[in-house]
């Protein structure tokens, strides 16, 4: 199998390695149900989340916890970084434990993920061409190590019919397609994830949302009406809630990143 084909089914995502161009400036994350590595070739990394400052070399960062906008990670001119975006249940494998025990804040990662140090000075050997094929070959060599657990199979498989369905399926209709009672769902996602199925379900549909404001939306009326929001101003509480920041000033902060955006943007 090609190696981006095998990293799909592996559960790895999103694979880049970037370097900061321009003067430092704050990155706010948005929202996700994915987990993620992130590993500075440079200056170790600044993330802040719930007023907290995390300073290492490299990340590894679960999902976000109600009540706590996502993290603002500091980027700093000419700094070498790679990023990962991984699947809770590819995470789950790697880490050998519950995701309910690292949020989106992250932890250093080499505390949980010893073998990170010497990857690090692995692709800090290569040209910046070859990177991204090494650090996709090691993920998958790491996956392939690790066990696979079962434990956390009904949660996984509910965040999984959460993120495909963009957050609008209701709770009911979750636990029945995974074939427990809603409490027990709730129980499960807790334990396994940190989080339950209603706040997974607000995420999901503030990244559908995000998604579409990032390729060629016209107005965030449309947006909020296309993500399953009641209106405008339910899509304006959640970006406030989620990100801390609204609409409009996500946009005017992230604008000159975001990939296939038409010109212009959503209008208010």
């Amino acid at each position: 199998m090609e190696l981006r084909p095998a990293c799909r089914a592996a559960g790895i995502g999103v694979v880049s390695i970037s370097e900061h161009a321009g003067p430092a400036r704050a990155h706010r994350a948005v929202p996700t149900l994915s987990a993620r590595l992130v590993v500075s070739l440079g200056a170790p990394l600044e993330v802040d989340y719930d007023g907290q400052t995390l300073r290492t070399q490299a990340v590894v960062a679960g999902l976000m916890r109600p009540g706590v906008a996502t993290p603002v990670t500091a980027l700093l001119p000419g700094q070498p970084t790679a990023y990962l975006e991984l699947s809770p249940a590819a995470m789950r494998r790697l880490l050998g434990m519950p995701l309910s025990e690292v949020d989106a804040g992250g932890v250093i990662a080499d505390a949980v993920l010893p073998w990170v140090h010497s990857l690090c000075e692995e692709l800090a050997e290569h040209p910046a061409g070859r990177r991204e094929g090494v650090l996709r070959i090691r993920l998958l060599e790491q996956l392939d190590r690790a066990e696979y657990d079962t434990a956390a199979d009904h949660a996984l498989r509910a965040l999984d019919r959460i993120r495909a369905g963009s957050g609008t399926l209701s709770v009911d209709d979750l636990a029945d397609r995974v074939h427990l009672s809603a409490r027990r769902l709730r129980e499960v996602m807790r334990r396994s994830l940190g989080v339950t199925p209603k706040f997974a379900s607000r995420v999901a549909r503030l990244e559908c949302a995000v998604r579409r404001a990032g390729t060629g939306a016209t107005s965030w009326a449309r947006v909020a009406a296309e993500s399953g929001y009641h209106d405008q101003s339910h899509l304006v509480r959640e970006f406030r809630d989620l990100m801390n920041t609204t609409p409009t000033d996500w946009l005017a902060e992230e604008d000159r990143n975001l990939q296939g955006r038409q010109p212009g943007g959503p209008r208010p």
